[in-house]
Order: structure tokens, then C-alpha cells, then sequence
């Protein structure tokens, strides 16, 4: 596919999107039948049982956001064909702005204008760092390549250490949670009455918890196999993932196996892939400026 012909397909889906967007924040009452409407899907994949989508309503839909604000970023770039890696930051800064001017006409809308005005930025800001991320590491993706010797072999140190402690997260006879879950719990309400989104509750926190427990493994593939091994990081997350629930459902009877975890640890994995292209891209890059200020 030629530059051109993927610069109009993305030029005419960045248009969509407008419109779409537009038609939310202009038309009475469609934000909140569209979210009715995702709530309903999710109810039907709740009915699979197995641990699928068992988080509150109001974080899948703040999951909704994000994936959708994560877009903004990689539409600007490809809508300019002058789009440069120096331009990521831009970017995400358009986009920012972007999701707070939706935030204060969606909370204009709303019976809890402050509530909503919170959900959307919180959960639209983290998009948009993600589509920020994807942004950088589509940009150094060229560039990207292996690690220096010395890098690796400090990166399989750290990569054994973190697979025992993988293992011994994964199979111990009790949540590792257990500890912390009073402490947590009131971290959580004192949030509440500082003005967190309701949404942020236990089950959002041990989401994000799963989904950072993750990224190492990603991020450590890329090390140690180079930029070539992104889909070896994104899948290996995904299997792994499905190894740990299964041992838990077989052979731990007080942990429950959820398909949630696994969708939470390979979103881990993939972020720790595109931060791994991201980091390898720019130390090449480094690498070679300072070979050419050498050099003069």
C-alpha cells in the first residue's frame, strides 16, 4: 500500500471519527444510548461465565474511552504525510486537548457534570498516553533492532528474576491481595471523597494491577529478542496468561481462573512491547548520533 492511498484511508476514518464524535457530544441523550448499548454487549459476554467482564459498568465503559481516545493520536499522525517521530508528543498534546474540550460539553450533558467530567478525562488521558506509545514505537519501529551484548545480559538477569517472581504470584495457595485488601480498600474510598470517579473501585485497581504485572514480560521479550520478536512478546503474554488461570483452576482451589486476568495480562504484554520497540529505536538512534559526533 502506497503513502498516499494510506494517508486517505486514514484521512477518511479520522473524518468518521469527527462525525461520530460530533454527533455524541451535539445530539440529546446518544452518549448515554450508546453506552446503554455497549452495557448490554457486555452483559451478553458476562453470560459466558468464566470470569469474562466480571468489572463494573462504569469501568468498561471507561475501558471504552480509553481504547477509543488511544486512536487519537495515530489518526494525526497518519493524516500528515509530514508526520515525524519528533511530532509524538504534538500529538498527544492535540489530542489531550481534544479529550478535555469533549470532557466539559459530555459534563454538560450530565446530571453530575463534575462525575462525568472526571470519568471522561481520567479515562481519555490514559488513552491517549497509550495512543501516544503506539504512536512513538509505529515511528521506531525501523530503527528498533537488537540490544547491545551488555544490555541482554543484564536483561536476562532481571528476566529470570521476574519470571520467579511470575511464578510465585501465579501459584500461591492464596490471593496475594489478601494482605494489602483492608489497606487498599481504604485508600480507594479516601479517592472517592477526593473527587475519583466512582468507577475507581477494588476490581479497576486489580485490573491496572494485572495489567502493569505484565508489561515487564513484553518489554523484556524485545530485549532479548529484538524488535523482529513484537508478536513472540504479544503472544507469549497471551499464553502465559492462559497457563497461569489454568493451573489456578486445576490445582489451587482458593484462586479463581478469569478470563478478565488473561485480558489484563496481555494488554500488559503488548504495552511492554511497544514501550520495548520504543526504547531499542531511540538507543539506536542515540547510538548512532554519538558515532557520527565521533566520527567529526
Amino acid at each position: 500500500m502506497s503513502t498516499r492511498t494510506r494517508t486517505t484511508i486514514v484521512r477518511s476514518g479520522m473524518v468518521a471519527a469527527v462525525v461520530l464524535v460530533g454527533a455524541v457530544l451535539l445530539v440529546p441523550g446518544l452518549a448515554d444510548r450508546l453506552r446503554s448499548a455497549l452495557l448490554h454487549l457486555v452483559g451478553a459476554l458476562r453470560a459466558l461465565g468464566h470470569g469474562t467482564l466480571t468489572l463494573g459498568d462504569g469501568f468498561v465503559a471507561a475501558i471504552a474511552v480509553t481504547l477509543l481516545t488511544a486512536l487519537l493520536p495515530v489518526l494525526l499522525a497518519g493524516a500528515s504525510r509530514a508526520s515525524r517521530p519528533a511530532g509524538v508528543a504534538g500529538r498527544a498534546l492535540v489530542s489531550a486537548v481534544v479529550v478535555l474540550a469533549a470532557a466539559v460539553v459530555v459534563a454538560a450533558q450530565s446530571s453530575t457534570p463534575g462525575e462525568r467530567f472526571r470519568s471522561v478525562v481520567l479515562a481519555g488521558l490514559v488513552g491517549v498516553a497509550i495512543g501516544a506509545l503506539l504512536d512513538a514505537a509505529w515511528h521506531a519501529r525501523h530503527s528498533a533492532a537488537h540490544a547491545s551484548g551488555r544490555t541482554r545480559r543484564v536483561a536476562w538477569t532481571l528476566a529470570a528474576a521476574y519470571a520467579l517472581l511470575v511464578v510465585l504470584v501465579a501459584t500461591a495457595g492464596s490471593p496475594v491481595d489478601r494482605g494489602i485488601h483492608p489497606w487498599l480498600t481504604r485508600a480507594i474510598a479516601a479517592g472517592h471523597r477526593l473527587g475519583a470517579p466512582q468507577w475507581l473501585d477494588y476490581g479497576s485497581v486489580e485490573f491496572t494491577a494485572n495489567v502493569l504485572f505484565f508489561v515487564p514480560f513484553g518489554f523484556f521479550v524485545l530485549l532479548l529478542f529484538g524488535a523482529r520478536a513484537w508478536w513472540v512478546g504479544m503472544l507469549g503474554g497471551f499464553l502465559a496468561s492462559c497457563a497461569i488461570e489454568t493451573v489456578q483452576a486445576l490445582f489451587l482451589p482458593a484462586r479463581f481462573a478469569s478470563v478478565d486476568d488473561v485480558l489484563s495480562n496481555t494488554s500488559g504484554a503488548v504495552l511492554g512491547v511497544l514501550l520495548g520497540i520504543v526504547v531499542l529505536g531511540r538507543a539506536r538512534v542515540s547510538a548512532a548520533g554519538g558515532q557520527s559526533r565521533a566520527a567529526v
